[in-house]
């Protein structure tokens, strides 16, 4: 169901409209799916309930407080009743144990009248009572005193303290008790008695008793307030955090809980209403998730339709409609109006090649065997041209299975499409001439193979070709002539190519081409050797003139079966051949070359293999002086020790390590060896014994700038003089003025070091330079020597330029002389130095230390 149609579905108002609960907080949003987060202590504050009396804490807190007031008033006036009644017994106490003692005192002192005595006796008895009896009063019974101690202030006696049942009478306030009894006195005379008590000590006991009292129960009523408070507190806290609480929902705060504290029922009340407000809380969320995530669904489902860029369409099978989008109208380019048509008209708008796909594939999965119908194919446009589309659906049925509904998708995949053909076209073709590349060339090759099979008389052939010197295009005229000159060959080919015929850039400076139906195994050749007369044509590249050549090998069809591979290959090492011939421009494969390119590759790894363990040895030829015979110098002879091979003179790897640019490790290592061996023999035999040696360097050690730095570094490595090497390099080598070499050549000279010229007299017109040449010594080709004794032509080239050399300043010495004759003639011309196997053989290092033991003390300066 998409946003533009949206039939027989309730859409999501129906459940976002929702009635809201009292408990939801105003301004709520759909949105906020999650419960609303609050201020945690607002979630947890409940505020304490206010001082009323209608709070059943504060009934609570009165009414204890009036009983525990009441019950203390009447234990405090019971002790008051208490603490009187024993102070009255105490009193009572103490005053018949004074009137016994004072009666027994006065009987005793009156029966004998001596009442002066008795008077001093009470006297210090008041004295050391302190407390207790004041003072002492006997009398007649007219009132007169007859004894009288204590008080002596006293000018009259108070009135006695009446007693009633035993008991005295006394005010709250009286600090002394007055007693008064009656006394027999001598002659029977009944006289009184009357003493004074002091109660200040009981009544200030009784006071701190009453004070102790009143403040025991005040702090018993305060007590006992706080804890009925606290108790109060712990009661109805449940009870005013469950209003709290309750409050709090109805306000909207959903997370609001109570703590759960203690076991009580106020405890589990507040339990079940935390219960009660999580499921509260949660049903509301859930309903709130519900709506939001319905929301978000719709908008996603459109944003999604959006951000797709797709065209939405909704086929009604059983009413037999077709509603589509505007962006499908869009894809399709057309307008909403063109696009009312009925789902069996959709045919005419699809390419001819994919309609029948698309209505088999369509019926597939109206009939349920697929689960989804999805197919990438091509509409027409208004403009005719075809746009490809991918179209999905899906169809919806009823209970029997059948398809009564199918809604989807029209994606715009036109550039995605073209971009592939294009990822295609660059990945099987070469970007620079747009030729196919060596993988689309061995596909075609195997198509060639194929059609052999299956035809008998079927004939083909792979040219391998190869621009010669391209390197020096580029390096000279830069990669932009390069490439201006490989899209000017790749038109030449084009050009000389029959229908049917394939070419391809296969390297850098490679092509190949498959001839496709050729009657005859020459027609191959003869091809090749027309496309190698039209490549050497003049082009202009950066404003030059060039002349390419090219050298091409060529494969027949014939036995490879299905190896594509291995008939490009055999291509390839022909025109390897070629490139080693210096005449034969077009090689035809044959078996033989297969053979030699793995032994050449075996030849390359045995040589690296011995380059890095350093496994070359130096073997040595002597130069004699033809005038004395002595040995005048060394060449230095690089040897190979092949495992398997034997001693491998320098003709079986030498041309091999130039093509691999490992010729000038090479040289490093004949150098490096050279100057150990000097260095040897100048310890045994001394250093004016040994000769002076020359190197041979290759035409490719020119090309690196700092050969003469790595030269001489390595003579003053080994403590040598630069006089005791010398240079020794082939005519062809200089023969180019403006190369590197001259320059080269002219820095050792002048550093010290002779320049030898090697095979003098063959390739080039060598008189023509000679004089240009910076060097010293001129050595005479071997095939000017072979025949020398019986072509006198070449008697008189030889001494013509072995005059012409001494004209200039240079000595001559002859190489390959093996015969005495030979000798005798190169010595009767003038000839001044002379090498060959008639004087020695290349020898290892020991035995040159051997053969100059017994020379000369000097040497014979050249």
């Amino acid at each position: 169901m998409t946003p533009e149609k949206a039939t027989g579905t309730p859409t999501c108002d129906a459940l976002r409209v929702l009635p809201r609960r009292d408990g939801l907080r105003a301004g709520h949003t759909d949105a906020q799916a999650a419960p609303r987060t609050t201020d945690k202590n607002e979630a947890l504050h409940v505020r304490p309930p206010r001082f009323e009396l209608s709070s059943i804490r504060i009934r609570l807190l009165l009414a204890s407080t009036l009983v525990q007031v009441v019950l203390l008033s009447l234990l405090l006036a019971n002790s008051v009743r208490l603490m009187n009644d024993a102070a009255s017994a105490s009193l009572n106490t103490l005053v018949t144990q004074n009137a016994v003692m004072l009666h027994t005192v006065a009987a005793a002192y009156g029966e004998q009248a001596d009442y002066g005595s008795l008077q001093d006796i009470l006297g210090e008895l008041l004295d050391e009572a302190g407390e207790g009896l004041v003072y002492v009063r006997i009398g007649r019974p007219d009132g007169s005193l007859l004894v009288s101690a204590g008080l002596p202030h006293m000018d009259r006696l108070p009135a006695a303290h009446a007693e009633n049942g035993g008991r005295i009478t006394s005010a709250p306030g009286d600090e002394l008790i007055h007693i008064r009894r009656p006394l027999l006195l001598a002659r029977n005379e009944v006289g009184f008695l009357q003493f004074g008590v002091s109660v200040s000590v009981l009544n200030a006991a009784r006071r701190a008793i009453l004070e102790q009292g009143a403040l025991i129960a005040l702090a018993e009523i305060v007590l006992t307030f706080a804890l009925l408070s606290l108790l109060g507190y712990l009661l109805t806290r449940n009870l005013g955090r469950l209003l709290a609480g309750s409050k709090a929902l109805a306000d909207g705060h959903l997370e609001h809980r109570l703590p759960e504290e203690g076991s009580d029922e106020l405890a589990r009340l507040a339990a079940h209403f935390n219960i009660m407000a999580a499921r509260l809380q949660a049903r509301i969320g859930e309903l709130e998730d519900t709506a939001a995530r319905l929301h978000a669904s719709e908008e996603r489902h459109a944003l999604a339709v959006r951000g797709a860029n797709d065209g939405v369409w909704d086929w009604d099978i059983a009413a037999g409609t077709l509603y589509l989008s505007p962006r499908f109208s869009e894809i399709a380019g057309r307008d909403l109006a063109e696009l009312k048509i009925a789902p069996e008209e959709i045919a005419a708008y699809l390419h001819p090649d994919d309609a029948g796909r698309y209505h088999s594939q369509l019926v597939e999965h109206l009939k349920g065997e697929s689960a989804q119908f999805m197919l990438e194919h091509r509409v027409i446009m208004p403009d005719g041209r075809y746009r490809w589309v991918l179209t999905r659906g899906v169809a919806l049925r009823d209970a029997a299975g059948r398809a009564y509904r199918m809604a989807g998708s029209m994606a715009d995949i036109d550039a995605r499409r073209q971009a592939q053909q294009r990822l295609l076209h660059d990945a099987l073709h070469d970007g620079l001439t747009g030729l196919p590349n060596r993988a689309l060339f061995l596909e075609h090759l195997n198509s060639a193979l194929g059609r052999q099979r299956r035809t008998e008389d079927f004939r083909f052939a792979v040219l391998a070709i190869n621009l010669e010197r391209f390197r020096l295009i580029n390096d000279s005229f830069g990669h932009i002539a390069g490439d201006e000159l490989l899209k000017c060959i790749t038109e030449r080919i084009g050009r000389q190519l029959r229908g049917g015929d394939v070419a391809a850039r296969i390297g850098g400076d490679q092509f190949a081409v498959l001839l496709n139906d050729i009657a005859e195994r020459s027609e191959a050749a003869r091809f090749a050797a027309s496309l190698r007369e039209q490549l050497a044509l003049p082009a202009s590249v950066a404003g030059h003139a060039v002349y390419p050549k090219a050298r091409i090998g060529v494969a027949l069809s014939g036995s490879y079966d299905d190896d594509a591979e291995a008939m490009l290959r055999d291509a390839d090492n022909a025109l390897h051949r070629a490139r080693r011939s210096n005449d034969e421009t077009v090689t035809v494969f044959e078996a033989g070359m297969h053979t030699q390119t793995l032994q050449t590759l075996r030849l390359e790894s045995e040589l690296r293999a011995a380059l890095h363990e350093r496994a070359l040895t130096v073997h040595y030829q002597p130069i004699v002086d033809l005038a004395d015979g002595r040995i005048a110098s060394l060449e230095a002879l690089v040897r190979w020790p092949h495992p398997s091979r034997g001693l491998l003179g320098p003709m079986h790897f030498v041309p091999q390590a130039e093509t691999l640019d490992l010729i000038h490790e090479i040289g490093l290592q004949v150098l490096e060896r050279t100057c150990a061996d000097i260095v040897l023999w100048r310890r045994q035999l001394g250093e004016h014994r040994v000769p002076p040696v020359s190197i041979n360097l290759s035409a490719r050690q020119f090309l690196v700038p700092e050969l003469p730095t790595l030269i001489m570094e390595g003579l003053e490595r080994h403590g040598l003089p630069l006089t005791a090497l010398r240079v020794e390099v082939t005519e062809s080598a200089v023969a180019e003025s403006d190369g590197p070499a001259p320059a080269i050549l002219s820095t050792l000279r002048e550093a010290g070091m002779k320049i030898l010229i090697d095979d003098f007299g063959t390739g080039y017109s060598a008189l023509s330079y000679l004089h240009t040449i910076p060097c010293d010594v001129v050595k005479l080709d071997g095939s000017f020597v072979r025949d020398l004794a019986d072509n006198t032509r070449l008697r008189a080239i030889v001494r013509r330029s072995i005059e012409l050399a001494h004209d200039l300043g240079m000595t001559v010495v002859a190489e390959c002389i093996e015969t005495p004759e030979q000798d005798a003639l190169l010595r009767a011309m003038g000839c001044d130095f002379g090498q060959g196997y008639q004087y020695a053989r290349p020898l290892a290092g020991t035995a040159v230390a051997a053969l100059l033991a017994p020379a000369a003390e000097t040497e014979r300066p050249q």
